[in-house]
């Protein structure tokens, strides 16, 4: 008996549920979900009922960054302005994609949404976390092992040898 409570005990802590990280109920279906700080959500593609969802928590901004290859059967614009948020979009295909020139459209965007709350997504959150990570580097002076522990928050995975690389080509 004891050993199964310790069994439940573990898998409590090791999987912690959306809602112990802040998540709102309303949104914690939406692939790939992060909320690294009070915010900015980070999360897959969004459904348009998860996109209204969203605006109904007072999200005011969406920045999509996948590129329209990769979302040509939606219109993700339409859903967006149709909730009343901002669309921005930067389209990231491949690690090719993440430049010194989108990371600049990003901190323009960045700037333009202020302390306003604000869902960045891509397919995985990867692109978003890798943008974030490179972002810190060149802009906010970070290290880049903390940029890269920033860029894991909004959910940076199998992008970061890209982005160490990035950086090491732009020191």
């Amino acid at each position: 008996m004891i050993k199964i409570l310790k069994i439940l005990l573990f898998s409590a802590f090791v999987s912690m549920p959306a809602w112990a990280s802040g998540i709102p109920a309303s949104v914690q279906e939406v692939s790939h979900i992060h909320r690294p700080n009070d915010m900015h959500y980070t999360a897959g593609q969004p459904t348009e009922a998860q996109v209204q969802a969203f605006a109904d928590l007072g999200v005011r901004h969406v920045v999509d960054l996948r590129p329209p290859e990769e979302s040509s059967d939606i219109n993700e614009a339409a859903w967006v302005s149709a909730s009343g948020m901002a669309y921005y979009h930067i389209p990231i295909a491949s690690g090719e994609d993440l430049n010194s020139e989108h990371v600049e459209v990003l901190d323009t965007i960045l700037q333009r949404i202020g302390d306003e709350p604000a869902l960045l997504h891509c397919a995985s959150s990867n692109r978003v976390g890798a943008m974030i990570a490179l972002h810190a580097v060149w802009h906010d002076n970070m290290e880049l092992e903390e940029a890269i522990e920033r860029g894991k928050d909004y959910g940076l995975t199998s992008l970061e040898s890209v982005v160490r690389q990035r950086v090491a080509e732009n020191d």
